[in-house]
């Protein structure tokens, strides 16, 4: 009997112990983090790395605006240790599913012209270096994983805008009109020339005289490329194509975690750039 009690007492003094070196091992209780969309939810799963868990709140087809989440999500929002939004207009509304307790945290930036922020390669990088010191800041014991994630995240994103820029390099100067006012950063990077917008993003189109005007610029410029939104459908960009004899580009802003193509932040950035050094070669 006495010898039982001293065995259950020196494992009720080494629990602790067992505890901490099953947490160094890398056992502990990982992160949970919620992100709105998809491209920066994996940029910060790649800083994260196994120290967190990222849990993408809006599908990739969904419209940010307009969205309810599932119980299911709404579940595990309200556990959620940090959330990344983009700006309190594009994702807030997220933030009455969160906890009191949640650290939510908004990565856009004056210098940014929309909500896009992730479409262009720098914008990726500063949206990554604010994840990391978010991150280890709050989660010190944490922070060698989160800077070595950063610098392998970096150098990969580096090597992503190397390609883009030697598949865009000899089309400089070439134009484009763009639906939504997402590509501007992407466009100035690439040294690619936006023509116009046709709509502001927030569901208001050119006019009719607007859009006849655009019509007989792109004609005489000899802009023939259109981009929109992979679900995005309109009936003036229908009119300009069949107006400028021009071609309609799909291009994804959101990715996809479930196509190969897409299912990384570098991979989407290296889709979209293929895709533009294509339509505007022909």
């Amino acid at each position: 009997m006495q010898r039982r009690d001293t065995v259950r007492c020196d494992m009720k003094h080494l629990l602790p112990f067992v505890v901490m070196f099953l947490s160094i091992l890398g056992f502990a209780k990982p992160i949970s983090i919620a992100v709105s969309v998809f491209p920066i939810a994996n940029i910060v799963e790649q800083i994260a790395g196994t120290a967190g868990k990222v849990e993408t709140v809006i599908p990739p087809f969904a419209n940010p605006h307009h969205f309810t989440p599932r119980p299911s999500t709404a579940v595990k929002l309200q556990k959620t240790a940090v959330f990344f939004g983009v700006t309190p207009e594009f994702d807030g509304w997220i933030g009455k599913y969160l906890s009191e307790k949640t650290k939510v945290v908004f990565l856009k930036t004056s210098d940014q012209p929309n909500e896009h922020i992730w479409l262009y390669p720098e914008g990726g990088r500063q949206i990554a270096r604010k994840a990391e010191k978010l991150l280890s800041g709050l989660y010190p014991e944490k922070s060698g994983v989160f800077q070595s994630n950063l610098q392998a995240f970096l150098k990969s994103v580096d090597e992503t805008d190397k390609q883009i820029e030697k598949e865009l390099a000899p089309l400089k100067g070439a134009r484009f009109i763009q639906y939504h006012p997402a590509w501007n950063k992407f466009a100035a990077r690439y040294g690619l020339k936006i023509l116009a917008t046709i709509s502001n993003g927030h569901g208001k189109e050119l006019s009719a005289r607007e859009l006849m005007d655009l019509i007989r610029k792109a004609r005489a410029e000899h802009v023939q490329v259109v981009v929109m939104g992979l679900h995005k459908e309109s009936r003036a960009v229908e009119t300009l194509i069949r107006e400028i004899h021009g071609r309609e580009l799909r291009l994804d802003s959101l990715g996809n975690p479930e196509d190969s193509q897409r299912n990384t932040y570098q991979k989407l950035l290296m889709f979209n750039g293929k895709k533009l050094a294509g339509a505007l070669h022909e």
